[in-house]
């Protein structure tokens, strides 16, 4: 499978149907991201940007575009539950980055941008939400899409949507469950 990265003006402007001078303008205006390669000053836009900004505006994305923003995140050091989580979210047609803390998370979000974080509310407690507060405050993690693996008999449900979390899973719960939530969410 050919995976893109990255896209020139041009590229963009064809998916928008649009002169790429206008894909520069939103560049330049700050509407979408991207970045200038050193010497002639050409524009990249990373895909993950690009699927964003399509979304942001009510945008159709392009189905090999869409494809290209099945990443995942999980954010969990049970290792049951991590190794259960990657097969079901593998079988599902994702691509799979794991965390087992904090900080290892948040180097994996700048760098790999994933669609979706799976957060174990077990492991990150009351810190969960102060990262949804962060992500749900920075426009570079706008379209990041949040699933809460909840301990059984968790209080605090209604407490992680209010948050910002897009979904809550049971944990421990079907595989399957997990799988369909997140295949739900990176569709959406």
């Amino acid at each position: 499978m050919n995976e893109l990265h990255v896209l020139t003006t041009g590229e963009a402007a064809r998916y928008c149907g649009v002169n790429f001078r206008t894909v520069i303008r939103w560049i330049e205006r700050g509407q979408l991201k991207a970045y200038k390669l050193p010497g002639r000053g050409d524009h990249r836009i990373c895909v993950e940007d690009f699927v964003g900004f399509l979304r942001d505006n009510a945008m159709p994305v392009p189905n090999e575009l869409a494809a290209a923003s099945r990443k995942v995140l999980i954010l969990a050091s049970d290792p049951e539950l991590t190794a259960a989580g990657r097969q079901a979210l593998q079988q599902a047609g994702c691509d799979v980055d794991v965390a087992g803390d904090i900080f290892v998370a948040g180097t994996l979000m700048a760098g790999c941008k994933p669609a979706l974080l799976v957060l174990d509310a077990g492991l990150v407690g009351a810190d969960g939400f102060r990262i949804l507060d962060y992500l749900r405050s920075r426009s570079e993690y706008s379209t990041v899409r949040v699933l809460v693996i909840t301990p059984a008999g968790e209080s605090d449900r209604q407490r992680w949507l209010d948050a910002g979390a897009d979904a809550l899973v049971a944990h421990p719960g079907e595989r399957s469950e997990l799988a369909a939530k997140a295949r739900l969410l990176l569709e959406v």
